[in-house]
């Protein structure tokens, strides 16, 4: 019988035929031809055939199992969003994901595993009587069957779920002869025997058949015992099966012969005293059986078959199926009371291998069943029809719960939105010269109606974290102190809330512990209160006082955690906050304020039934959640009146992107970027966010009837940009109209004046490559690492210039968007350009930035295929500051990189003196060729960065 999932054929077959390529989506620990939502299916192709593996979330590998004559592996991630394999053997193929699914060692996998059936030109699904075998259509069309059609698989059954008969070949069978000692088998004699011999001694054969082929939970209809008899001795007798009730064995005997007087046993032989000789006895001497017969059968003739077949006897199959320890066989009684009456029958051990004992089964098989979700995250294996019946999604066939992740069925609008609440400082006012001391907090919040409560971190005991409140020109002073505490015993955290991957830099030192630091995302503030991602310190201790002059314009920024490493499982748990600093200039503009003012602060998560947060343990490099929650409530609603609002928007994801719009199509205003105003309100229909950026929006409600609901929706793929629809979590958060006038005063044609700096000022430009590379400090990772230059952390080569100008270019040649985000300096982008794709340089027009984008920025979307120039001016402190992508696994591993702004150019060892030391250090570094040695910024250290140095050197500085 052709059994497509015990046998690999290692056939070269040579494929005239077209070839067709099947996409496998990979998704949510699955492989499957269909989408995510359908019931999972693997591919069936025919040699020559491609399949491609298509990523659609998750990060994830295609691996072959071990030995297969098919290897492959490969990751596919969203960076690596398709892999192509070409098959050119016929079989059947596992493979499997790492981390999430496991090579078997026998040629399967489990967990996140699929496979791939490669069939011969011709060959497709055979409906039989007896179930689905792949086959060729003659050959079906022989064997009786109903052809699928070629390149059909026997999986999911096609054929329906009509019954199934099977034939089984006996496992085990013996020969109990009747003896005063027990001292006689025949446990590989090629007959056994039913009935009294000539001298009156009786024989009784065992035959057992291994029933494990039929899955339990199958109803058995039928059976029926096939036996070869080769003599029949005397007269037609009854030869009766009965079920028996012990173990027996089979040990090595092997009568001569004719067989009928036995041969001496051996070792764990059955014989008529013993069930396994010499130690282990049967109850009654002749066997331990059910005095009932479960057949009978009238053997007269020999040279032919007999069929036993009956209700009990399909009862004692049933009693197998349904407990195969209790599966001990039959034992074959004859005629026992006149003599010479013996029937021989045909054992496992004939050499004729065609009347063999046999046993047929039919049997319904059960119900398939799978993984059904429910709303709620719980998660049952239950038919199709069940899952469905209860409201379930149905994951697939087989698909086991422990394979998948249930994700909580939430409904939107029923949470009002919270605004979280002006910090209160410890000395000072809030909104003016303040000192703060913020701890770092564990507590548990309730994020939805019908979510138990979640373990969350904040700040000041909230999630997000308080407001601070603060005024341009007047300086706010914070001591930040970790405080993060397991919220059940009070005790000082030493692991993390989630699982920290050990392999990156930062926690291969730290460890599992919580260490945190507040970095003041677009604050210009002194290297010693930026956050240093080094400087991170564990519960238990505080930051020194970080000091924030403020002496920017009015603008929405944010404070969040930048520990080195795992800045991303920090802000997962919560760890941000609003920062808005207000200047005279804003507030003479006449725009929303007070109530009709509202911070959006917009996130993703992903929940279990119990309302803890799914993250993976592993880095990969993104995360996507399901759930958007806005200033920490899962899609809330907004009570408005009818006049204009002022929303601070903030992207404060990992990973995902925000294209938002109005769901009714109307149009708004943004009216400010990161760092502050915009010079007039720009008209839109929706504005894109990518994590880290900011914008002030304007939303007027006053043309809505009270009663009226507008939902703030969003469309970007994730990743960003992509294929439309992809991952993308359409609902934020709804605005409901009250019957209440509001804000109705116009906005103002003109806003602020944004001073533009000039290209030409600039001293040097920089072109930085945003690319992956292969993650050699992590191997067993496989999602590449990201870097800037292809260079990491511990790498400074950028020294700009204390009040100096410069450019710089981010070049992406990725298949997404980088939001890079430089610390310390405001920024204004010049223009993108797109890249050639053969030279990879710059071609085509220079595009200008949106009139949305057109001031100052922190956070500047590097979109893929382009080069995107910004210019940015060096201001008021020296130091180490990072530079960075903004999505923050991206950040985390190893996107993340260092710049540092010196005062003066010649004094190379920052020792604040101008002197031989720092000579003799130019000396060295213009031999090694070392970037410090570029004094004139021209990207080549030659003879004119000597003399540029010496007229330096001879200046004092």
């Amino acid at each position: 019988m052709f059994r497509f999932f015990a046998l690999v054929l290692s056939l070269a077959v040579t494929v005239c035929a077209r070839a067709d390529t099947v996409d496998v989506f990979v998704f949510n620990n699955q492989f499957s031809v269909n989408q995510p939502g359908q019931p999972i299916q693997h591919p069936v192709i025919t040699i020559g055939d491609t399949v491609r593996w298509v990523w659609i979330q998750g990060n994830h590998t295609t691996t072959s199992v071990v030995g297969s004559p098919e290897q492959w592996d490969a990751p596919i991630t969203q960076s690596n969003q398709t892999f192509s394999h070409t098959f050119t053997t016929i079989g059947t193929f596992w493979y499997y994901c790492i981390p999430h699914g496991f090579d078997n060692g026998d040629g399967t996998a489990s967990g996140m595993a699929g496979t791939v059936t490669v069939l011969a030109p011709g060959m497709g699904a055979c409906c039989l009587p007896q179930g689905c075998e792949i086959t060729s259509p003659a050959d079906c069309l022989a064997l009786g069957g109903v052809y699928q059609g070629d390149g059909t698989g026997c999986t999911p059954d096609p054929c329906g779920t009509g019954p199934v008969t099977i034939e089984l070949v006996a496992d085990r069978d013996n020969v109990l002869y009747q003896t005063p000692d027990g001292s006689l088998s025949n446990a590989l004699g090629r007959f056994m025997f039913a009935g009294n011999n000539n001298s009156g001694e009786r024989r009784r054969g065992l035959v057992r058949f291994d029933t494990g082929s039929i899955p339990p939970g199958s109803t058995v209809i039928d059976a029926e015992v096939r036996l070869f008899c080769s003599q029949s001795q005397g007269q037609p007798a009854a030869v009766t099966l009965k079920r028996l009730l012990a173990d027996w064995g089979e040990g090595n005997s092997a009568a001569g012969g004719n067989e009928g007087n036995g041969a001496p046993a051996t070792p764990g032989d059955a014989t008529w005293l013993h069930r396994f000789f010499p130690h282990e006895f049967w109850a009654t001497p002749g066997g331990d059986f059910v005095q009932a017969p479960s057949a009978s059968v009238v053997v007269s003739s020999q040279g032919v078959f007999y069929s036993w077949s009956s209700a009990s006897l399909a009862d004692d199959v049933q009693v197998w199926v349904g407990d195969s320890e209790q599966n001990f066989g039959w034992i074959i009684v004859g005629d026992e009371v006149g003599n010479g009456n013996t029937k021989r029958f045909n054992s496992k051990d004939s050499p004729m291998g065609d009347n063999h004992p046999r046993l047929v089964v039919t049997y319904l098989p059960p119900a398939r069943v799978g993984a059904c979700c429910f709303s709620d995250g719980s998660c049952d294996e239950l038919t199709e029809a069940d899952c469905a019946a209860l409201g379930g999604t149905y994951m697939g066939d087989l698909v086991a719960c422990a394979d998948v992740l249930c994700t909580v069925v939430l409904e939107p609008f029923v949470d009002e939105l919270p605004r979280p609440a002006v910090a209160q400082p410890t000395t000072g006012v809030p909104g003016g010269a303040a000192h703060y001391d913020i701890a770092m907090t564990e507590q548990f919040q309730r994020l939805h109606r019908d979510l138990p409560q979640t373990r969350v971190w904040g700040y000041a005991g909230t999630y997000p974290g308080p407001t601070i409140e603060a005024r341009r020109g007047e300086p706010v002073t914070v001591t930040w102190i970790n405080d993060l505490r397991v919220f059940e015993t009070g005790e000082l955290r030493t692991a993390h809330a989630l699982v920290v991957d050990e392999c990156l830099h930062g926690p291969d030192v730290t460890g599992q512990t919580p260490v945190a630091v507040v970095h003041l995302h677009g604050g210009k503030v002194g290297p010693e209160s930026d956050g240093y991602p080094e400087d991170a310190f564990p519960p238990g201790q505080q930051s020194p006082l970080y000091v924030y002059p403020n002496n920017q314009p009015a603008a929405t920024l944010w404070y969040h955690d930048h520990a080195l490493g795992i800045t991303r499982l920090n802000v997962m748990m919560g760890m941000a906050g609003y920062y808005i600093i207000r200047d005279d200039l804003e507030e003479a503009l006449g725009l929303p304020s007070g109530d009709y003012e509202v911070p959006l602060a917009i996130q993703d998560r992903t929940f279990r039934a119990d309302g803890s947060l799914v993250y993976p343990e592993m880095w990969h490099e993104h995360f996507f959640g399901d759930t958007i929650l806005v200033n920490g409530k899962v899609w809330p609603y907004l009570e408005v009146d009818q006049g204009k609002y002022r929303f601070r928007v903030l992207n404060g994801s990992n990973s995902r992107a925000y294209t938002l719009s109005l769901s009714d199509g109307a149009g708004f205003w943004q009216i400010a970027t990161d760092l502050g105003l915009l010079e007039a309100p720009v008209p839109l229909q929706s504005l894109t966010l990518l994590p880290g950026e900011r914008a002030d929006v304007v939303i007027d409600f006053a043309g809505y009837d009270p009663g009226d609901e507008i939902v703030l929706v969003n469309s970007a793929p994730a990743p960003f940009p992509g294929l439309p629809g992809v991952g993308v979590v359409p609902d934020v958060m709804k605005f409901i109209v009250a019957a209440r006038p509001g804000h109705t005063a116009p906005l103002p044609t003109a806003l602020v004046d944004v001073p533009r700096l000039d290209p030409q000022d600039a001293v040097i430009e920089r072109v930085l490559d945003l690319r992956t590379m292969p993650n050699m400090h992590c191997p067993h990772h496989h999602d590449p690492v990201w870097t800037i230059d292809g260079r990491m952390w511990d790498d400074i080569t950028e020294f700009p210039l204390l009040w100096t100008t410069e450019i710089w270019t981010w070049r992406n040649n990725s298949g997404i968007s980088h939001p890079m985000h430089m610390h310390l300096v405001m920024a204004q982008i010049l223009d993108r350009q797109a890249i050639d794709e053969v030279t990879g340089l710059p071609t085509g027009p220079r595009i200008p930035p949106a009139p949305g984008e057109a001031g100052w920025k922190d956070t500047v979307d590097a979109p893929p295929g382009y080069y995107t120039r910004v210019i940015v001016r060096f201001e008021d402190f020296t130091g180490i500051y990072p530079y960075h992508c903004h999505i923050l696994e991206h950040e985390d591993h190893e996107m993340m990189r260092q710049f540092e702004v010196i005062a003066c150019a010649a004094d190379l060892n920052r020792d604040g003196v101008v002197d031989a030391d720092d000579f003799f250090l130019f000396l060295s570094l213009f031999a090694a060729g070392d970037p410090r040695a570029d004094m004139n910024k021209d990207g080549v250290i030659d003879a004119d960065d000597f003399f540029v140095f010496l007229a330096l050197f001879a200046a004092g500085c």
